[in-house]
């Protein structure tokens, strides 16, 4: 009887802490439905590259931004909601931008004048690309605007977003350090 004990003691150990490690890395993924129209993308496929004109007359690439998070945002000067939500999105790039976070928001199918007065309206200091003919946009499925992705170091697809949200509230700034400190 003895003989039996210590290896089922030694077992029952074992499996307490590969369970509790299990646990452990379970918890350590992010969540991102604590905003409330984020979605996890199935499949963390690349997300396609594409190069755009800026406001200034530079041009901005998503592989300039390889090894951070971005913040990928579709928006437009004529649309409501994303005159609500930007300001918030600015306040986040502020707070995260040392971090390897960046927010890079596309002017979908705008009037390049009437995009460069609603940043300047709005002091916004963000990477801000021009898509005037929308095939950026298109490219990415953004049928309705806003439309947000979240972008892994790598280039990864993480996570979308149809309509606003709060980018500056607890909720997504906790998701925006996770993201910024390598939880996947």
């Amino acid at each position: 009887m003895r003989i039996l004990f210590w290896p089922l003691v030694f077992s029952l150990s074992w499996y307490l802490v590969l369970g509790s490690w299990a646990t452990v890395l379970a918890q350590s993924k992010v969540n991102y439905k604590v905003i409330r129209n984020l979605e996890p993308m199935k499949e963390n496929s690349p997300t396609p590259d594409f190069s755009l004109p800026t406001p200034e007359g530079k041009k901005v690439s998503l592989k300039d931004f390889r090894g951070k998070i971005v913040f990928l945002n579709f928006w437009a000067s004529w649309c409501a909601p994303c005159r609500e939500e930007m300001p918030a999105m600015d306040r986040l790039y502020k707070e995260f931008k040392d971090k390897n976070f960046v927010v890079l928001a596309v002017a979908v199918k705008d009037r390049k004048q009437d995009a460069i007065s609603f940043v300047k309206e709005l002091k916004l200091t963000y990477p801000i690309g021009l898509d005037p003919e929308g095939e950026v946009g298109l490219l990415y499925g953004a049928w309705g605007l806003p439309t947000t992705y979240l972008i892994g170091t790598k280039g990864e697809g993480l996570a979308r977003a149809w309509g606003p949200a709060e980018w500056h509230g607890p909720a997504a700034r906790n998701l925006i350090k996770e993201l910024t400190e390598g939880k996947r």
